[in-house]
Order: structure tokens, then sequence, then C-alpha cells
């Protein structure tokens, strides 16, 4: 998806139909796994939702951009969100360039000292961005119906979306889908609690940011942003290499984190539902896109998160 070319004279049409100028530079990034990226001019970013173009992927991290930029965290300007589908049949988003590499790169080579300041840093923008309240639960697309009255119910709807996806396509059990959404539904006293939904960036670690010069220049990549429990948030960094073999950086992160927010009592045991929730949408996308070792592999983990969840409720947990 990534190295997707387009004419020319469409990005030109583009570019005329929102006056954003005259084009001197046109470089197709590399940069992303899943949309298109060009970068126009040195100045403008264009992405392009190839893939996923049943979701409103950009009108949510639109949304989300915006809400982050007015409470002073760093990310792109907006420029344009077109869902016309007038000169290409996919939702497109232009936005400014941010200087720096991404932090994941700059770790390779930073001093120590550098490493620690990066994480501690990212752990407190972490907490800016579950600072930022919303009145529903679920997307953040204005012309999105993922929207709820509560944080279970988007765990419950979600996860009736996920196994459906999975049992058209042939790939889990009725009896598995069945497990995997109750529960959810029977977890009641332990995501109650949450009257007010917190901006949750969805995919948030270290390749999602840009540096410079030691300081974190932008965040990135917020097409998964949703509103609802920040603790969320964490379940992507659960398996990333950075935080389980430097211990190091996982505690500056935190120490970050925590200067501003903190965890719940209920943590650990929400990051079991949420590691499921997260691994059962991963076993359609790994079937469709990844391969047999990347699918069955997501399978396994599914069965696991699950294990886990039934072992902590018959042991008393009743959360």
């Amino acid at each position: 998806m990534k190295s997707m070319r387009f004419d020319r004279l469409t990005i030109l049409a583009i570019f005329e139909k929102h006056n954003l100028g005259r084009i001197d530079r046109i470089e197709y990034s590399d940069r992303g796994i899943v949309n298109p990226c060009i970068f126009i001019n040195d100045h403008y970013v264009v992405r392009v939702n190839v893939r996923d173009v049943e979701l409103p992927k950009f009108d949510n991290e639109q949304q989300a951009l915006r809400m982050m930029k007015s409470a002073g965290i760093p990310v792109p300007d907006v420029y344009v969100f077109d869902n016309s589908h007038e000169h290409l049949p996919y939702e497109i988003l232009i936005t400014s360039m941010m200087p720096g590499i991404d932090v994941w790169k700059a770790l390779e080579t930073a001093a120590d000292e550098s490493k620690i300041k990066l994480a501690f840093n990212s752990g407190v923008l972490l907490a800016q961005i579950h600072s930022i309240q919303r009145d529903t639960f679920g997307e953040l697309a204005l012309s999105s119906t993922n929207k709820y009255d509560s944080w279970q119910q988007y765990l419950v709807e979600g996860m009736k979306q996920r196994t459906n996806r999975c049992l058209k396509l042939g790939i889990l059990h009725p009896e598995e889908a069945e497990r995997y959404v109750f529960v959810f539904k029977r977890a009641t006293c332990l995501f109650s609690g949450l009257s007010t939904a917190a901006l949750i960036h969805n995919d948030y670690h270290f390749a999602n940011m840009l540096c410079a010069d030691g300081e974190i220049t932008a965040i990135l990549d917020m097409e998964w942003s949703i509103a609802g429990d920040p603790e969320f948030d964490f379940k992507a960094l659960h398996s990333r290499d950075v935080f389980t073999d430097a211990s190091e950086l996982q505690q500056a992160f935190m120490t970050g984190y925590s200067s501003l927010r903190k965890l719940s009592p209920l943590f650990a045991i929400k990051q079991l539902y949420y590691q499921l929730f997260e691994t059962v949408e991963l076993i359609s996308v790994a079937y469709l896109h990844w391969g047999e070792e990347s699918y069955q592999g997501y399978k396994a983990s599914a069965k696991s998160w699950y294990e886990q969840i039934e072992a902590a409720w018959s042991s008393g947990n009743k959360n």
C-alpha cells in the first residue's frame, strides 16, 4: 500500500481544489505500513486511506489532531480533510510536515540520558492527551455511528463487530465468538465506574512520534483515535520491544505519565481485557493481509488472553 503512486495530474487537481498553491516537488514516502504517504514541497503531507475504505479513519484523525493542537500538544496542522471522492475514491488527509525523525530510530543511537528523557517526555505527552475529555464514548468521526453512552457498551459492541468479521471470514467458531463477547458483557463492575471519556491515541508508541535535538516534535498517526478509558492506550505498549527489553525506559515512561495522571487500582486486570479486544481485531487483519503464521499467532494469543481473564475471574476477581 505504502508504495502506491498517484497520477501527478490527480495530485495537482486536489491541490487546486483546496487552493494549496503550486507544486514544485513531489516525494513518495516509505513511512507507514497501510496508508500511501506523499510529501509535497517539503511542507505538505498527503495521506490516502486505500485499505480501510469502509472506516472513517481520517475523519477520526482530523478531529483528534484539532483537539490536541488546541491543548498545546505538538501535532501537524490539518489543512484538508476530503472524503468527497471527487479525484480519488478514498479519504484524503493533508497536514503539515513536522520536523525530526521517529523516536524509535533516534533511540538506536541516542545517549542513555537522552533515551530516558525521550521516554519520560513521551509519557508526559500521553497523559496530556488523556486530559482531553469528550462527551461520548467511541469513535470521534462526526459521521460515525460507533458512539455510545458508556465505555462498556463501546467494548461490547466493538467485540461483536470484531467477532462478526471473523465469523464472516470463517476464521472463528461461533462458540469462540460468543465467549469473547460474553466476558465484556459480564464485566460491569470493571467498566461502569468510567463516567467521562478521554481522548485515546489508540496506537501510541515510539514509531508514531518524531523528535529533533532530543525533544519530541510531533505525535503522529491518530487515525485509530477514540474516546474512552485512558488505560486502553497502554495495550499498544505491551508488545513493543523497547518496553520488554529496556526496563529503565519503561520506568521513565511511566514516571512521566504518572507525573500528571495516576493509574487506577484495576489497571492490571483491565489490560487483560484490552489485550483480548485488540488481538481479536488483529485476527481478521492478519488473515487478510499478513499471512498464515501471523494469523494463527493472533488466534493463539486471543485464546491465551481469554484464558487469563477466566483464571482471574475464577480466582475471585469478579471485575
